[in-house]
């Protein structure tokens, strides 16, 4: 298997969500913030911190009046898993000191960041921490029941997806099946266990998922989920291998990188450098097999950056990718079809006829995808983004006069729509986007 260089998996650590979270934690209780006996800050801050960071439960709704409301009735830092999860963790990293009953940045704080080795030693802690603490059964029990917590679920599930094939996405129910090493509970009740240690883990950045609930009781209650290892997963499982001394070898070439893991890593490259390190993978493959495995791996919610390099990995070779395109302008998964869409319209072959019909059919979820690639976890560069010129025409394409089927199918229309609900300069806008989105959520 191969790595992605530390200085890439050291930038995508301070994207992932814990880390990420704990660093700006960290930074805004500059110059002093006052905090309890226990360590966490009174609730007036934590309720501004919340506020800034958008650290607000999942299943909040994102009406202003619902958060004001909701903010407004807490009584405790404690009841905020959202903020108190990565303020623990910005404690335990050194990120933040206490001193005299107020906290600071750790001194030095800025300079340890731009060290990739440092970064990864700080993510890394907190892999091996969210792996100890994780646990599948949310019923408070102490000690927890056995065969509930990361401990017991994770070790073999994690081996599971490292020894896989680049880009695999097995479903909860193989992985309770295949990869648990203890004797499992049964099946329902290892999917639910499963579920719910994966979605503490996935805020590392280790794993994602691509979950689709269900209202359905019984065997079937926790939906469908596929879990896919990310890059920064293969570093945290191959270095946890190493520890126990299990042989894990490299090859150090992306040139022999699955696309998954070739995609991730030129995302976080600068664009101009992208080309350069694109030209050996394509060559190694062949523009339709190029195709054909960064189609398979660009399909799922939450990896839009992925599938937005994608379409400037096959720019360089549209031309010769023709029918191949056009015929994913039909495919059944919608973000392969807008990734082909935006590769054609980019292209110069079609004619201003071919192009006005395929923004007909797949403007909205082109629009989509231009937005889910520009989000970040703070999204703190979003409205200059979307006031820009040049910027998507949400209002246009996706708002007026909405298609819910068809937004429903794209696996980031809700991401994106939340998105917009909070940072779209434009007031009407956003309140558009915030309807829009509830909609679809009342329709799934």
């Amino acid at each position: 298997m191969s790595l992605l260089p530390h200085d890439a998996l050291a930038r995508m650590a301070l994207d992932s969500p814990l880390l990420c979270d704990a660093l700006s934690l960290a930074r805004w209780s500059a110059p002093g913030t006052p905090v309890t006996r226990h360590g966490v800050p009174g609730i007036d801050d934590a309720r501004t911190a919340i506020t800034r960071f958008a650290l607000w439960p999942p299943d909040l709704p994102s009406l202003v009046t619902e958060r004001a409301t909701w903010l407004g009735g807490l009584h405790s830092v404690a009841e905020v898993a959202h903020f108190v999860v990565p303020w623990s963790a910005a404690l335990r990293l050194g990120l933040v000191e206490i001193d005299n009953e107020r906290a600071r940045p750790a001194p030095g704080l800025e300079h340890r960041v731009r060290d990739p080795e440092q970064v990864l030693g700080w993510w890394f802690q907190e892999f091996e921490h969210t792996i100890e603490h994780a646990r599948g059964d949310l019923a408070p029990t102490d000690p927890p029941v056995p065969g509930t917590t990361g401990p017991d679920l994770l070790p073999g599930v994690l081996r599971h997806l490292y020894e896989a094939p680049d880009g695999s996405r097995p479903d909860l129910d193989t992985l309770a099946r295949e990869a648990l090493l203890a004797p499992p509970p049964p099946p329902s009740r290892a999917t639910d266990l499963l579920l719910h240690v994966l979605w503490q883990l996935s805020d590392t950045g280790a794993v994602t998922l691509d979950h689709r609930p269900t209202r359905a009781s019984g065997p079937d209650r926790h939906g469908h989920c596929t879990v896919e290892l990310t890059a920064l997963g293969r570093y945290g499982v191959r270095r946890l291998l190493l520890e126990v001394g299990i042989h894990a070898p490299l090859v150090d070439t992306l040139a022999g990188a699955g696309a998954a893991r070739f995609l991730d890593a030129l995302s976080v490259l600068p664009v101009e450098e992208r080309l350069a390190e694109a030209g050996p993978w394509l060559d190694r493959r062949g523009p339709a097999e190029a195709l054909r495995q960064i189609s398979e791996v660009v399909s799922g919610p939450g990896v839009a950056l992925r599938r937005w390099v994608g379409t400037q990995v096959l720019n360089t070779t549209s031309s010769e990718l023709e029918p191949e395109l056009r015929s994913l302008l039909h495919s059944p998964r919608p973000a392969v079809a807008s990734m082909a869409a935006v590769v054609l319209l980019s292209s110069g072959m079609l004619t201003q006829r071919g192009i006005d019909r395929v923004l007909g059919e797949h403007g909205s979820w082109v629009v989509i995808d231009v937005i889910a690639a520009a989000l970040t976890p703070d999204n703190a560069d979003l409205p200059e983004f979307l006031s820009a010129r040049g910027a998507p025409d949400v209002e246009r394409t996706v708002l007026a006069d909405p298609d819910p089927v068809r937004l429903r199918a794209h696996p980031d229309t809700l991401p994106v729509l939340d998105a917009l609900a909070r940072h779209h300069p434009d007031a009407d806008t956003a309140a558009r986007a915030c309807d829009l989105a509830r909609r679809l959520r009342d329709q799934i």
